[in-house]
């Protein structure tokens, strides 16, 4: 329920802002706005049902506002507060962005690895992804040292699995498996 009403915000937000010729900085309002409504106290004001609705709405308003959102933006927000659906301002933004990436033909990528890439590293790794998503990409870096060394690459929800990690994981199953 909440992913498929997070998209039909988050589709009603793309259409305004295709019209407006505002795609990316409407993704980028909304994803601020997410950070600053994830903030826990205020998370316990405006989706505290034991306070006022008037109360809650009129927090939202000057949140939009000193956050400097464009109307359209700060309307949909508003909207949210207003129909008590604020919670689902974090499905909206992801649900925002994935139509945004569908609609800009590109791809988000994830490497993972166990310690700072160099830069000719990272591009190769760039342009590995570009090619076998056949489109152009976001790329972010994460440093997870579990992997122990190599590294992961995640092209838009497929992993390529290149980590020590799985390596050895890999090597206890063979180990495991031929011993019985």
């Amino acid at each position: 329920m909440t992913g498929s009403l997070g998209r039909r915000y988050a589709r009603a937000l793309l259409a305004l802002a295709r019209d407006e010729r505002r795609l990316e900085e409407a993704g980028a309002e909304l994803a601020a706005a997410t950070a600053a409504f994830d903030d826990e106290r205020l998370r316990q004001v405006v989706l505290n049902p034991g306070i006022a609705a008037s109360v809650r709405r009129d927090l939202t308003g000057r949140v939009v506002g000193a956050l400097r959102l464009s109307k359209t933006t700060g309307n949909l927000i508003c909207l949210l507060a207003a129909r008590d659906r604020l919670a689902f301002l974090s499905d909206v933004s992801r649900a925002y962005q994935d139509l945004l990436d569908r609609e800009l033909g590109r791809v988000r990528v994830v490497i993972r690895s166990a310690k700072p890439l160099s830069e000719d590293d990272r591009q190769r790794l760039e342009e590995l992804a570009r090619g076998l998503a056949r489109k152009d990409v976001l790329v972010s870096m994460e440093i997870v040292p579990e992997l122990l060394g190599g590294v992961t690459l995640d092209v838009g929800g497929i992993v390529y699995d290149g980590s020590v990690q799985s390596q050895l994981v890999r090597v206890s199953r063979a180990m495991a498996l031929g011993s019985h």
